[in-house]
């Protein structure tokens, strides 16, 4: 069997996916989310500093070392809305090509949230009515209604945390006006998506994202239980379930949370903002369970670039 490595750059996280590929199968070796490589601050401006595009380049560096050691021939590597945005993002692309000899490609909103879906698609079939897939990311919203076939409409909204948090000031831990302003704001600007979810109601939501993980660590935590159904890659979370523990993330600092968690504290300053788009999407749409999904971007491209080896007779 030969190698394959999957690159993401994010606007919060660096992925990579390593497997091991033939023309019959594949095998996933090993996953890694480097977090500190990426901006840490919210998205005043699009503008990659020095110092950000350095940790970045020095990162690729360290990857690329590591998957030479581990003798893996193909390397694909796509980066989302940071660089999609940067105004030098080519700079930071040649940079990392010149010391890594990676190329990078930045992708559409649209094709991300393509390969979203073809990751989620992948694991999890959706066997009755409709779905909604939300990946809440730092600098984009990739969501996508779909049925048990193919995705049926797909849209990538300027809502990244990172984003909001740059135009909207909130307290630690956020105030009940600050939370209404903000839902406020969801809601007008995912207006485009409601309008698809009243034609299709679908009847689930499929989070994909860090931000989701990061709630259900939240809920398991507060509560001292692990009260979701997991099926392998899958957690499920009722409605119930989750404005529970929003209720307890409206009124707990993230210094508390921090003392108890393994968590970015970055992460954790922003989960009020991902837990009222996540009560926006919950109560316009009207659903009662969340399914939170381990695959995402990251899966859909190395499935994707593994069927290409074995069209193209590489492997």
């Amino acid at each position: 069997m030969s190698k394959l490595a999957v690159i993401d750059l994010g606007t919060n996280v660096i992925n990579v996916l390593v497997g091991a590929v033939d023309q019959e199968k594949y095998t996933v070796l090993y996953e890694e989310k480097i977090t500190k490589a990426m901006v840490q601050q919210p998205l005043y401006a699009m503008h990659i500093s020095l110092e950000e595009q350095k940790n970045i380049v020095d990162t690729l560096v360290a990857i690329k070392k590591k998957l030479d050691i581990d003798g893996v021939p193909f390397i694909v590597a796509k980066a989302t809305s940071l660089l999609r945005d940067a105004p030098n993002a080519a700079e930071v692309i040649e940079a990392i090509r010149f010391k890594t000899d990676i190329q990078v490609e930045v992708i559409s909103g649209m094709e991300e949230a393509a390969l979203i879906y073809y990751g989620i698609s992948s694991y999890f079939t959706l066997t009755d009515a409709y779905g909604l897939i939300m990946d809440i990311g730092g600098g984009s919203v990739e969501c996508i209604i779909f049925n048990y076939l193919k995705p049926l409409w797909e849209r990538s909204f300027a809502l990244g945390i990172r984003r909001v948090a740059a135009q909207f000031a909130y307290s630690d831990p956020i105030t009940p006006l600050e939370a209404a302003l903000l839902e406020d704001y969801y809601c007008t600007a995912l207006a485009p998506l409601f309008a698809q979810t009243k034609l299709y109601s679908p009847s689930q939501l499929i989070g994909s994202s860090g931000a989701f993980r990061t709630l259900l660590m939240l809920y398991k935590c507060h509560y001292n239980l692990s009260t979701t159904q997991t099926e392998g890659s899958i957690k499920r979370v009722s409605a119930e379930q989750f404005f529970n523990i929003y209720k307890v993330i409206q009124t707990t600092p993230a210094s508390v949370w921090q003392e108890k968690l393994s968590v970015e504290p970055v992460f954790l300053k922003l989960i009020p903002l991902s837990a009222c788009l996540i009560k926006v999407i919950l109560t316009t749409c009207n659903l009662q369970e969340i399914i939170i999904s381990d695959n995402s971007l990251r899966t859909g491209l190395f499935i994707r670039e593994w069927n290409r080896l074995k069209q193209n007779k590489l492997i």
